[in-house]
């Protein structure tokens, strides 16, 4: 549930591109979240949303991990409680140089918090960081 609101955050455009700070090697190409665009994005309890990253791989990995970091007040923390494993949104094993198109959909929960954060998300590989984005974003 957790990583619904925040991944979403995460995925922020859809009529426009998102802006985003990469925060691997250059490896995610684009960003699209729902009804997203520009510098921050706003999502509402219980909207539906759509991530689409796209982004070329830099390793052949045969796993993909996703791991989302919310930034605070200026504490950074791992959001826990949702499902880690990749492979479920992605083809495993991942190829080098392979283009790779990140699709998640979901709804914002209704019980969210209303919260503003700096949020990260990495999908990590047998060898490191395999993307990496950055988006500013709050959850009304």
């Amino acid at each position: 549930m957790k990583f619904i609101v925040l991944f979403a955050l995460v995925a922020v455009a859809s009529a426009g591109k998102m802006k985003f700070k990469d925060c691997g090697k250059g490896e995610v190409t684009e960003l699209d979240i729902t009804d997203c665009s520009g510098d921050f994005c706003v999502l509402h309890r219980g909207q539906s949303v759509t991530l689409d990253a796209k982004f070329v791989a830099n390793q052949d990995s045969a796993k993909a991990t996703i791991k989302v970091l919310a930034k605070v007040a200026g504490t950074q923390i791992q959001v826990p409680g949702f499902d880690t494993d990749g492979c479920k949104i992605i083809k495993c094993p991942i190829k080098k140089g392979d283009p790779i198109d990140f699709k998640y959909s979901g709804t914002i929960p209704a019980i969210t918090p209303k919260i503003k954060a700096e949020v990260t998300a990495e999908l990590i590989g047998d060898h490191g960081i395999l993307a990496c984005g950055t988006v500013n974003g709050q959850v009304e």
